[in-house]
């Protein structure tokens, strides 16, 4: 009766309670025990416990055991992965049941599932982790503040931070929302209302978060004992509402911009609420539509009525979404073509209570698919001509046809193009969006779909398109290919980027530049301004009327019209444009420009005027330094004696003045028709544009040079040239301002006076070495003379005294030739610059030629010239045939007994020289002997009855008296060549 009675408590007890013997075998078991564990095993006693429970955790087994040694187990609960790969929780107690005896006969075991309990903890710690959710408690008794880890993670404040309730107000952000919160706990303490409201903290990292705080209080004896609630950082989903509130504005601009229909319908009230853009689609007045949705349906065309109402009840029933064409018929008779689109809203339960969509007028889209439809022709010379890429695309995304537009937007070939998929140059991003609306038309619940992608260009860059894509179907049906014209919006794209980048630099500029803004409400006679309007008209913070300290801010000459075009903006609604004087307090006169715009309202009546203020007083002095500064400048440029010269970029002159025309020889449109490498010598080009080059490139700003340019007349001037960047008000270079003095009347003195220093110095020591020729001929003659007389005074042979006679006379006419020689090399070396002139050095042979030609024949001489007819010389023409002669009679003098004289002259251009090379194949000279010599005065270096070593002498000296030069080579027995150097002519 007991078993019996036992049995039955446990079969009906609430918890899973089994008992087992001490083979671990089913005695009894509670029908809970069957629900749970062995649902599928309707009879287990007298069954091994671990066969009707294979997946048993091995330390559940372990507890059963050492129950059977009278140990009793308690498990609170533990994570379990079973043998089948199920988690679970379990908890415990298990206790050995006793006999009679007191032996121990079994196990009592109840075993508790607690996984679902222990999930829903589990995620509900996740979720506070994921959903950043924290919460606090404040004690009023003991003045103690507790904050969960979240909270403190949200403050970023360390773990064992341990607040007070005045440091936790003070986390709020100073103004709005620390007085919100402080006005919100106030109001808690005082009347026990809680809160649930969206602020800013600053936290210990100096980071500014949105946060949502709820608080709720807790009141003993009418008295708040105690507060708390939670926290949650919210600061990315109030910054992304924020943001979506902006591109809401925007979105709303762009509708209005469009032409795009917004309408909302409430289904539960039956309430349709349009925006202005669907009236016009629909072509009624405002005041004629109830805002029903039988309304929407009375405009709808006839044939479309069923289609278009069966289409909401689907989208209402969640059976699709809402994207549909359809007709609307207008009050004066005509049809349009509608594209809708909209999104059903739904409550917890799933029901539907709203639908939010647009609509625009697809009617010109809707006619061009017929037109194309009805005209195959027609539509193939649209598709290869229009200015929209179109193409013809297969359902597994191959191109089948692309027009040249779209070749030309992508970059490829038509060819390119034929032998890979659109997804293949699609953007990765925008083919995921794209497929599954590919794959609908495709399936057939949706006869087109637009969006926007990105595609590659061939180039490597993104290409931005509106891509609309259409089904074309075969006879039968059935899908045959699709139709995709893709609008190039990359341009649209890059303009609204800029857009956007160009409205937050002027956000920026207008706070940099100090704008004063205002707002003139007409009704009221108010100004309302921002605070630089105080700063710009010194008008103290506290004014009563505004407007009244603006008018008296103004200066007294221009008040009055002020005030008449601020009354022509009102009444005419012209723009306020005017630029008018101040007065400050302290008497300074200030200079500004105002802009405004009059805003009317629906009976276009004006009520209010916004407008622009800055103060251009350092402008209007800036410009006046500029005037005056451009006026001195172009008075400086115009009237300088030295040439000045605005020179652009590429080389060209930009403006000339008198000064540089005077000096180069042109005119001022001859010049400006040039540029300066043009008249430059070629010899200072890369120096200058060097220089130049360093300028372009910013590494200096000025440079100065000597340097030679070609007169008109084709002389060279000599300059010295000053060059200096000029910059526009941007800082980039703009031009070159270059200034060039004429130097060339220095440069000829200079050189006339080294001329003269290299001329002196050479008749210095050329008469050092004449005085020493001098004294050392007189005296060698004077001595001959002296002892010759003594001699023959001392003579008393009449025969002697004959020969003492002759030799004599023979000294005297020694002495007088030397006299002669000294007199010849004197008059060289006296006057020869000024003699100078240009000869022909070909004729000046030719001629010596002539006068020698006896002594060449007699001597079987061969003469070979090879001297250009274009070269002249500058020379004394007295000297140079002198010279030319000296070297032929010279080469005939001294021939080679073994061989027939061959004499060869030759010249060659040199710079500002002609060389003349004299060449012979005469005895030769042995310059290792007489090197030093060959130029000397009485030097003789052959056997030769008439040798007197004058010539080469006096040929030296009369090259070096015309600033030429002479020097040889030569060779015993090979024969002699002299070089020969003198002034071009």
């Amino acid at each position: 009766m007991e078993t019996l009675s036992i049995n039955f408590l446990i079969k009906d007890s609430p918890t899973a309670v089994a008992i087992l013997d001490k083979d671990l075998n089913f005695i009894s078991h509670s029908d809970e025990w069957l629900k749970q564990f062995c649902p599928d095993s309707p009879k287990i006693v007298g069954v091994k416990f671990t066969d009707a429970l294979p997946a048993i955790p091995s330390q559940l087994l372990i507890d059963l055991e050492n129950s059977l040694l009278d140990k009793k187990s308690v498990n609170p609960g533990t994570k379990f992965i079973l043998n089948n790969h199920r988690t679970v929780w379990l908890k415990w107690r298990i206790k050995a049941w006793k006999t009679p005896n007191d032996e121990v006969g079994g196990a009592i075991i109840i075993l508790e599932d607690i996984t679902e309990e222990q999930r829903e903890k589990e995620l509900l710690l996740k979720a506070e982790v994921v959903a950043r959710i924290g919460g606090w408690e404040v004690d009023l008794l003991k003045n103690e503040v507790y904050w969960s880890a979240m909270t403190r993670k949200i403050h970023e404040v360390s773990a064992d931070y341990e607040p007070d309730l005045e440091e936790g107000i003070n986390f709020y952000k100073e103004g709005d929302s620390r007085e919100k919160i402080m006005a919100l706990v106030n109001l808690a303490i005082s009347q026990g209302k809680p809160w649930d409201t969206e602020l800013i903290i600053v936290t210990a990292k100096k980071r500014e978060v949105w946060v949502r705080t709820k608080g709720e209080v807790e009141f003993r004896n009418g008295k708040c004992v105690r507060m708390f609630g939670t926290f949650q950082d919210i600061d990315e989903k109030k910054k992304a509402e924020l943001k979506y509130e902006e591109i809401a504005e925007r979105l709303k601009i762009a509708t209005n911009t469009a032409n795009i229909g917004i309408w909302e319908y409430d289904i539960t009230s039956n309430a349709l609420l349009w925006d202005a853009n669907m009236y016009k689609l629909y072509g009624i007045n405002k005041k004629d539509f109830s805002g029903e949705y039988e309304a929407w349906e009375a405009g709808v065309h006839p044939e479309d009525k069923e289609r278009g109402s069966t289409e909401i009840a689907q989208a209402i029933s969640g059976e699709k979404e809402f994207d549909t064409e359809f007709r609307v018929l207008w009050p004066n008779g005509a049809v349009r073509n509608i594209r809708a689109i909209a999104r059903t809203e739904r409550d917890q339960s799933g029901n539907a209570i709203k639908m939010i969509g647009t609509n625009w007028d697809i009617t010109e889209l809707k006619r061009t698919k017929l037109k194309l439809e009805l005209s195959k022709a027609s539509f193939e010379e649209t598709f290869q001509n229009s200015a929209t890429g179109m193409a013809l695309v297969s359902l597994d995304g191959r191109w089948i046809k692309v027009n040249k537009r779209l070749c030309e937007s992508l970059g490829y070939s038509e060819q390119e193009l034929l032998s890979s998929t659109f997804q293949d140059i699609t953007h990765p991003d925008d083919v995921k969006r794209g497929l599954p609306l590919l794959e609908e038309v495709i399936a057939g619940k949706r006869e087109s779909y637009q969006l926007e992608k990105r595609y590659y260009h061939k180039n490597g860059h993104l290409s931005y398109a509106l891509v609309t894509v259409n089904v074309i179907r075969n006879i039968d049906g059935s899908i045959s290919h699709l139709i995709s014209q893709i609008l190039d919006i990359t341009s649209r794209k890059e303009a609204e980027h800029e857009l956007r980048e160009t409205a937050e630099r002027l956000k920026v500029a207008t706070q940099a530049a100090s704008i004063g803004i205002w707002d003139y409400r007409i009704a009221e006679n108010v100004v309302i301004c921002n605070e630089n309007m105080y700063t710009m008209y010194d008008i103290p913070r506290d004014a009563s009327d505004l407007l009244d300290a603006w008018m008296k801010r103004i200066h007294p000459d221009d008040t009055e019209r002020v005030a008449e075009e601020l009354k022509n903006t009102i009444e005419e609604k012209l723009p306020f444009n005017s630029q008018f004087r101040g007065v400050r307090p302290n008497g300074d006169i200030v200079h500004f420009v105002a802009f405004g715009e009059a805003q009317t309202d629906k009976d276009g009546k004006t009520f209010k005027i916004i407008g622009a203020n800055w103060d251009i007083t350092e402008l209007r002095k800036m410009r006046l330094k500029l005037e005056r500064s451009q006026e001195s400048f172009n008075l400086t440029f115009q009237n300088s004696v030295a040439g000045m010269a605005l020179v652009g970029l590429d080389g060209k002159w930009i403006s000339v003045n008198k000064g540089i025309c005077d000096s180069f020889g042109y005119t001022r449109e001859e010049l400006l028709d040039l540029t300066w490498q043009e008249i430059t010598h070629p010899e200072d080009l890369d120096n200058d544009l060097e220089l130049v080059q360093q300028v372009l490139d910013e590494q200096i700003s000025t440079y100065q040079l000597e340097k030679r340019f070609y007169h008109k007349k084709g002389h060279i001037i000599y300059t010295l040239l000053t060059v200096t960047a000029a910059r526009d008000e941007d800082g980039n270079l703009s031009h070159l301002i270059s200034q060039l003095l004429d130097i060339t009347s220095r440069i000829e003195a200079e050189r006339r006076l080294r001329t003269l220093v290299e001329v002196t110095k050479a008749q210095n020591d050329s008469l050092l070495n004449f005085a020493h020729i001098v004294s050392h001929n007189l005296r060698s003659h004077s001595t001959n003379l002296s002892m010759l007389t003594k001699f023959l005074k001392a003579e008393e042979s009449a025969e002697e005294r004959e020969n003492l006679n002759t030799m004599l006379i023979n000294a005297t006419s020694s002495l007088s030739e030397t006299i002669q020689h000294l007199n010849d090399v004197v008059q060289i070396r006296t006057g020869a610059l000024e003699k100078m002139q240009s000869i022909s050095l070909l004729n000046t042979v030719h001629n010596i030629e002539k006068s020698i030609e006896g002594l060449l024949k007699e001597k079987s001489a061969t003469t070979k010239l090879s001297i250009q007819k274009s070269h002249f010389v500058m020379a004394v023409p007295a000297y140079l045939e002198s010279i030319i002669l000296n070297l032929y009679t010279n080469s005939l003098k001294y021939c080679s007994p073994e061989r027939k004289p061959v004499i060869t002259v030759s010249s060659s251009s040199k710079k500002n020289y002609i060389q003349l090379e004299f060449k012979d194949n005469g005895q030769g000279i042995d310059l290792e002997r007489h090197g030093n010599k060959v130029f000397g005065m009485y030097k003789t270096f052959h056997a030769h009855k008439e040798a007197k070593g004058i010539g080469l002498f006096i040929t030296k000296n009369q090259i070096e008296s015309m600033n030429g030069k002479i020097w040889l080579e030569s060779k015993v027995d090979k024969g002699t060549t002299f070089f020969i150097k003198l002034k071009k002519g």
